[in-house]
């Protein structure tokens, strides 16, 4: 890729449109999925995986990483439910990326002690 300044003057080595489009937007605006954990209260896991729903702008990872730092859930939670709307003013909304059930520990021990 050749530019000057903001400007692209000159994209090569791609091999169909969509790499065109995807240099254009790593120079422009360079934008990742953000994948991370939440904690999580009564459930039998202490963190549930979450994801953004698009791409977070680059310059954005650091705000959206402390503000799910913040965030302690409380289970039971569903795949695809939406943990935050927007994430840092950017409009992503934040999702579970898997489900957990109420957990009360319980259960646990009801098997343990049948298996003795």
């Amino acid at each position: 890729m050749e530019f000057e300044g903001e400007k692209i003057k000159e994209i090569s080595g791609y091999n169909c449109l969509k790499g065109k489009e995807y240099a254009k937007g790593e120079f422009k605006d360079p934008r990742r999925i953000l994948t991370t954990t939440v904690r999580i209260k009564n459930a039998k896991y202490p963190r549930i995986p979450v994801r953004t729903e698009t791409g977070v702008p680059k310059d954005k990872l650091q705000c959206c990483l402390s503000e799910l730092n913040e965030i302690v859930l409380d289970a039971p939670i569903e795949i695809g439910e939406k943990i935050i709307d927007n994430a840092c003013g950017t409009g992503i909304s934040v999702i579970a990326s898997r489900s957990l059930s109420a957990y009360s520990g319980a259960e646990e021990e009801t098997r343990c002690s049948s298996e003795r």
